[in-house]
């Protein structure tokens, strides 16, 4: 059968190069175009195994793909692993036909070697850049990566790939095993790690930074040598992307969280949510004992928490209102009522008697927080009246007047 074909080619050939001589063309030109038609019909050939293949990619691969509940053959898909990887069949379909089809120009089949294995190299390393894109999407969809982020790993397989395809490309060039080169590159360590210093430096960072937990996606962080302030964005290979509170975007190199100090706000969320902790200064010529016009007074107000008998006697005002402060936050559903929870004085000064509240919300966010602490301090600001109490503030032009 084979020889069958064989005679049925050697006689189209034969006969297509008799017509090309009765045309006028010279015996070598003749043969030259009979030889490399032959070789341009295996390439229209390898052309529509691709399109064939590809079609069904798009059409039957893609219906399975749909259908299918897993969700890492959608990534591959959507990264085009599949459909590069078809590339490949054109190029193995030429070199196979390359030597028997042309096989009387040693020059040029070499030289069509050499091309088509660094077009394999090149489709190897599109394949593989989209493989590595593909497992990153892949192992995003687990909770794991928020904690345990690859994409410096990531970064690293394709600086790899790069390297290899680049050997391997140029001993194809070259002619020399890959292995040769590889043993002339010990003598260039030195230049090499010069140049990757800073994706070295950051893989040993990422490495440091994810087994230590020290650094996940979603954190908020403060470097001030920096002027970062914000929540993490992306961790890379050689920086880390923070997005700002005012919005603006920060990148810091990754090896400098480890050689420089950085402050992570995740423990605070983890402990029970952000930290209360402000004060407001009572004006200490208004601290009193307690009258008994005072708590009826208080008390027709719905103001009054009860006091134990032993404090009856000796109950100031700045005390009755400790009281009413500490209930009215244990009242508040936004103060995370498991953690530590007190009002408290801080040493008198010049500025009057501190009067601090300590304490955590529930929420984490910002902004719930900062809310929160305002309506709070606007009551005390409100109801220490009620209670014979004052703000101290230094006196100014309005409340200083003339004595007449």
């Amino acid at each position: 059968m084979l020889l069958t074909s064989n005679v049925n080619v050697q006689s189209i050939g034969s006969g297509f190069k008799t017509l090309l001589l009765n045309w006028g063309f010279g015996e070598t030109t003749a043969g030259f175009v009979v030889d490399f038609s032959s070789l341009f019909v295996v390439l229209l050939i390898s052309v529509v195994i691709y399109q064939v293949a590809k079609f069904f990619i798009n059409r039957v691969l893609k219906r399975m793909v749909d259908k299918s509940e897993n969700k890492w053959d959608d990534h591959l898909y959507e990264q085009k692993v599949f459909t590069r990887l078809t590339l490949m069949l054109p190029l193995i379909i030429l070199q196979v036909s390359l030597a028997p089809t042309i096989s009387e120009y040693p020059h040029a089949v070499n030289i069509l070697n050499v091309i088509l294995k660094l077009l394999e190299v090149g489709i190897f390393l599109l394949v593989g850049v989209s493989f590595l894109n593909a497992l990153y999407k892949i192992y995003g969809d687990y909770e794991l990566a928020s904690s345990k982020p690859i994409k410096g790993y990531i970064q690293i397989g394709k600086i790899i790939l790069y390297i290899i395809v680049g050997i391997v490309a140029v001993s194809v060039l070259i002619g020399q095993s890959p292995l040769t080169l590889l043993a002339g590159l010990g003598a260039m360590s030195a230049v090499l790690m010069l140049i990757f210093k800073d994706s070295l430096l950051g893989f040993v960072a990422g490495i440091q930074l994810s087994n230590n937990k020290m650094l996940r996606i979603g954190d908020w962080i403060t470097m001030p040598k920096y002027n970062t302030d914000g929540t993490v964005l992306d961790i890379s290979l050689v920086t880390v992307k923070v997005r700002n509170f005012d919005n603006s975007v920060s990148c810091v190199p990754t090896y400098t969280l480890i050689s420089d100090s950085f402050q992570n706000w995740r423990s605070m969320g983890d402990a029970g949510g952000r930290r209360l902790k402000r004060q407001v200064n009572i004006d200490m010529y208004t601290i009193c004992f307690a009258g008994d016009e005072l708590v009826t007074d208080l008390k027709n107000k719905g103001l009054y928490r009860e006091v134990s008998i032993a404090e009856t006697g000796s109950m100031t005002n700045l005390g009755l209102f400790r009281r009413y402060l500490y209930s009215f936050l244990k009242s508040n559903p936004l103060i995370n009522q498991e953690s530590t929870l007190m009002v408290r004085h801080l040493p008198a000064g010049d500025t009057g008697l501190p009067l601090e509240i300590y304490g955590f919300y529930s929420p984490p966010d910002w902004a719930t927080a900062e809310n929160t602490t305002a309506a709070i301090f606007e009551h005390i600001y409100a109801i220490l009246p009620e209670f014979g109490l004052a703000v101290y503030q230094r006196p100014s032009g309005i409340t200083i007047k003339p004595v007449l």
